[in-house]
């Protein structure tokens, strides 16, 4: 098994670019990562516009382009209304 197959990050998003939801791998994460712990506390109560807004400033933060960054994974991220 390669490293990016180990990748908890790379998991969660193979699940959502497959229509899957990534809250049931979130889930199990949290139970042995508290960083996932943490984020599964961030993420609670939010709503999907929230969830995004919340990606792209952390993203933003770390000079990352979300969008681009999504493409490149063939994941089309939802557009605002």
């Amino acid at each position: 098994m390669t490293p990016m197959n180990n990748n908890p990050v790379f998991a969660l998003m193979q699940i959502a670019k497959n229509g899957g939801n990534p809250m049931r791998a979130i889930q199990q994460l949290a139970g042995r990562d508290p960083r996932a712990a943490q984020a599964m506390k961030l993420m609670q109560g939010k709503n999907p516009q929230q969830l995004q807004q919340m990606a792209e400033n952390m993203a933003k933060e770390r000079g990352i382009d979300l969008n681009q960054m999504a493409s490149q994974m063939g994941i089309e991220l939802p557009r605002e209304k």
